[in-house]
């Protein structure tokens, strides 16, 4: 009898092993089957985040256009959104032309007084210059007690904005200030798509005028890139609502009606998986090719 049930014990132990072995070999089957469904999900995503991002390149593609809202399945499809990137300051263009004027409004309307202004400008100057002579209110490395700051070259992201002594000061009276930049931005203001806020410090105009010019734009909906859009056609219509009585062509070294560089965002959903793909890329609409400057996915 002892002998009998050691053999049992011994077979019973066998089959629980077996038992666990195909268990585990099943849950890694599993893992492997989810893995790779989630891989073809991410494949299939890219493949129309790259659909869509073509399709918004096309030089003669406007942002209501219905081919930027595509259902292909059930469970997939994308959106992209379009949005002129020149609604923001590109400060190293800025800075290269030493516009003093622009940015010390932009600073007075964030909240700074003209002297903190005043050496911002010096200091976000000898950031971006060449040399290692500081200006009279500016910085250089000494002010930093650092190896290899300032950077003495343009900033590469608004990030690095953030990195000049008295940013610190901008961050505190007015932590948007991010909003109002792009590195990639043409250089000139785009009244089209720029906020009241930004068009109204840049200009000098009446924040009322500015958000006059906002409304007439987007037309009844208030919303961006609809059909009832009201776009300005001209800088001397735009400059007729701000207000500004300036002469249209002095005034187009600063301020636009359209966006020779444009942001894109594709949004795209395949089953539960959801990406964004985003672009800056050059070129307006209706003006030939365009040329992708920077790309990103998450």
């Amino acid at each position: 009898m002892g002998e009998r049930g050691a053999a049992l014990l011994a077979v019973l132990w066998v089959i629980a092993l077996l038992i666990g072995l195909v268990a585990a070999t099943s849950m890694l089957l599993m893992q492997d089957v989810e893995l790779a469904a989630v891989k073809r999900q991410v494949f299939r995503a890219r493949m129309l985040a790259e659909a869509g991002l073509a399709i918004a390149m096309n030089p003669d593609i406007k942002p209501d256009d219905p081919l930027l809202r595509r259902r292909v399945a059930e469970d997939e499809g994308f959106i992209v959104e379009m949005t002129g990137e020149d609604g923001m300051l590109n400060p190293n263009v800025l800075l290269q032309r030493e516009d003093r004027e622009t940015l010390r409004r932009i600073f007075l309307y964030w909240g700074l007084n003209v002297q903190q202004a005043n050496i911002l400008i010096d200091r976000l100057l000898d950031w971006v210059d060449t040399d290692d002579f500081s200006r009279v209110q500016g910085g250089e490395s000494k002010l930093y007690g650092r190896t290899g700051m300032p950077f003495n070259r343009p900033f590469r992201s608004i990030e690095e904005m953030a990195m000049v002594s008295g940013m610190e000061l901008v961050e505190e009276l007015y932590p948007n200030w991010r909003n109002w930049f792009s590195v990639y931005a043409s250089g000139t203001l785009d009244v089209n798509e720029a906020e009241p806020e930004i068009v109204a410090a840049v200009t000098g105009a009446d924040i009322r005028f500015a958000q006059n010019l906002r409304a007439q734009r987007v037309g009844r909906d208030g919303i961006l890139n609809t059909e009832d859009d009201n776009p300005m056609p001209d800088l001397q219509s735009a400059l007729a609502i701000l207000g500004i009585p300036g002469d249209p062509q002095v005034m187009a070294s600063i301020l636009s009606v359209q966006s020779s560089t444009r942001r894109i965002l594709v949004k795209v959903q395949v089953g539960d998986l959801q990406r964004q793909t985003a672009a800056v890329v050059r070129g307006a609409i209706g003006q030939g090719t365009t040329a992708i400057l920077w790309m990103g996915e998450r």
